[in-house]
Order: structure tokens, then sequence, then C-alpha cells
């Protein structure tokens, strides 16, 4: 009877642990301002192939989303805004501004219905799955905690600013705006 409960103390004591090393250990990394963005691969909903250094030289506006949060859904029109404002405009050496859009869903295509209400209409839009939305591999990489997250990386692939608003983004893309 005492070995017995022996083992059940460790096991109620072991398992926590674990998952506590287990979570500190997913949302362990985070996109800091200065350093290299981190690299992924991941398919388009187009099927293609995107890697975040196919974009190196443009300014890369990378935004964690999903059809389920509210706060998603009432940024989206801002988002479409900074699409349509930036599409042709030049920045500082010679780039553009590329949107990467990354829907965090559990399942279903409900965020198509977004893209198509709002009228997401970028090239890079990504849709991952998991059962635990926020544990997609790309979310980690960039310490995604909550969603809408947003990142700006510049044409050489460093983060320029991190988990900000779309006014930041605006503001920042501004001053590096070549005039016509």
């Amino acid at each position: 009877m005492k070995k017995r409960n022996f083992w059940f103390r460790i096991v109620i004591v072991v398992i926590p642990v674990f998952i506590i090393l287990y979570t500190f250990n997913s949302f362990s990394k985070s996109a800091i301002i200065g350093e290299k963005a981190p690299e992924f691969n991941l398919e388009l909903v187009s099927g293609e192939n995107y890697s975040l250094s196919s974009s190196k030289g443009n300014y890369v506006l990378l935004y964690f989303w999903g059809s389920w949060c509210g706060p998603c859904l009432r940024n989206a029109p801002e988002l479409v805004a900074i699409s349509e404002n930036y599409k042709s405009t030049i920045f500082d050496k010679e780039s553009k501004l590329s949107i990467v859009t990354v829907a965090l869903e559990k399942k279903g295509k409900k965020w198509k219905r977004v893209v198509d209400k709002f009228g997401f209409d970028w090239e890079f839009q990504v849709v991952q799955y998991h059962k635990m939305v926020l544990n997609s591999s790309v979310a980690n990489k960039y310490g995604v905690l909550e969603i809408p997250s947003k990142f700006l990386i510049d044409p050489k692939g460093n983060i320029v600013l991190s988990k900000t608003s779309f006014l930041e983004i605006q503001k920042y893309l501004e001053k590096r705006k070549i005039k016509m």
C-alpha cells in the first residue's frame, strides 16, 4: 500500500511539472525588436509554398489572427486600409510592403468567410490548424500569446516593431516612404 501511495504522489508531482515545462518551452521564444525575424516555411491558401526569406528586400507586416477572435474582426478594416494605402508605395531601399496573414484556426472554413467579407486580397495568406490555436509552430516562433498580434519586419529581415498597433506601423512606414 505504501509503495502505491509513493508512486501516486510521484505521478501527481511529475505530470504538472512536465506540463509547466512544456508550456514554458512552447511559449518561451519571442520575436525581439532589432533581432532577425524567425524564418518559417508555410503553405499559402493558394497551395504555393512561402518562406519569410522570399520577402527579403521588402517590409513585411506579419499579422496573426483568427476568425473566432472579436478584436481580430474589429481590426480587419484597418488591415485592409493599410494594404490599400501602401499597395503601390515605395519605401527606402526601393522596398515595398508585403502583408502576410496567418489565421490560427481549430478547423473548418470560417476564415474564408472573413477573408471574403473584408476583402483580404493580398497574396500571402496562411491558415494553420491546431486544436490549441496559439500552439501553431509559427505563433510559437514569434511568442504569440494573444491575437491579433502584429509584427513589422524590415527589408533586411529584422524585426522593427513587435506586438504593435496599426497606428505605430503607419507612423513607421510614413517616415520611410519615398516622396515622388
